[in-house]
């Protein structure tokens, strides 16, 4: 299938894409479903010989998008269970939709991984086979995924507890006991940028215990930074405030107290502190 136009059979593209996976199928989607989830399950995950298969997901965990039921946190579960090799990570702010398998094929769409997507919506994208073209949509990838937070099995399990018995509605008329759930959600995630943290630090002789927690919000955000300096250029710390806070709004949620083990986290942050910081890595 040479580079063209999709604009239908979305179902098919899919399962013409899961087939061309024999070492790594990736996907960057906000929103994820049980149906595809289900179809790359059986496609790749259940295929013989399929322990080399890796499987990279960058999704949005947001929990306005957990409790709307966009995103299915129960499928990740079963992704990660029933995948070994899946990697599963969390971007804030996330909206592209790429899929790309083995670095032989790539489809960049408006579609996203969800039943939706496939079947119901009216959607676009292009198919790519052209080499240059999906190296470059690979390293895009490969950037995203360094400024994501890795979910483990845990992780996605307990959203999927705290998810499951929710009606599905918009966060602004969230009863006070799912506006709770909506804070748990957003510490499993946070809790999810420290360990991601730690695992960095392993290297050093220090107990990660040891560092300020402001240092490690720091570490987060000075990544962040870097990244978006890298991909747009120059900006002022006024510009770079909310295009952080889009990436990272578990972070940045300045309705919310956090206070995990006993830290408090606060209500906002400083980012003119975090750009110094940055400048100086």
């Amino acid at each position: 299938m040479p580079n063209r136009l999709i604009s239908g059979e979305w179902e098919a593209a899919f399962l013409h894409l899961f087939r061309q996976a024999e070492a790594e199928f990736v996907i960057v989607s906000p929103f994820i479903g049980r149906e595809p989830v289900e179809a790359l399950r059986d496609a790749i995950c259940r295929r013989e010989q399929n322990e080399g298969i890796h499987i990279r997901c960058v999704v949005n965990c947001s929990s306005n998008h957990l409790l709307n039921g966009s995103v299915d946190s129960e499928a990740m579960a079963l992704l990660a269970k029933d995948c070994p090799q899946a990697d599963i990570f969390h971007l804030g702010g996330l909206h592209a939709k790429v899929y790309i398998a083995d670095q032989k094929a790539a489809l960049v769409t408006s579609a996203n991984f969800t039943w939706s997507g496939w079947r119901r919506n009216r959607e676009v994208g292009v198919w790519l086979e052209e080499p240059n073209m999906v190296r470059e949509a690979y390293q895009w990838v490969s950037a995203i995924q360094e400024i994501s937070t890795p979910l483990e099995e845990k992780d996605l399990s307990q959203l999927a507890r705290l998810s499951g018995g929710l009606v599905k509605q918009q966060r602004h008329t969230l009863s006070e006991e799912q506006k709770a759930v909506a804070v748990s959600m957003q510490e499993i995630l946070i809790r999810a940028h420290l360990r991601a943290l730690q695992a960095e630090r392993q290297t050093e002789k220090k107990a990660f215990k040891q560092f300020p927690s402001s240092t490690s919000e720091n570490r987060i955000f000075a990544s962040t930074i870097l990244y978006l300096l890298q991909t747009q250029g120059p900006l002022t710390t006024r510009e770079l405030h909310p295009l952080i806070q889009a990436l990272h709004p578990e972070l940045c949620d300045d309705t919310v107290e956090r206070i995990i083990n006993d830290v408090h986290f606060g209500r906002s942050y400083a980012v003119p502190s975090l750009y110094v910081t940055a400048r100086r890595s």
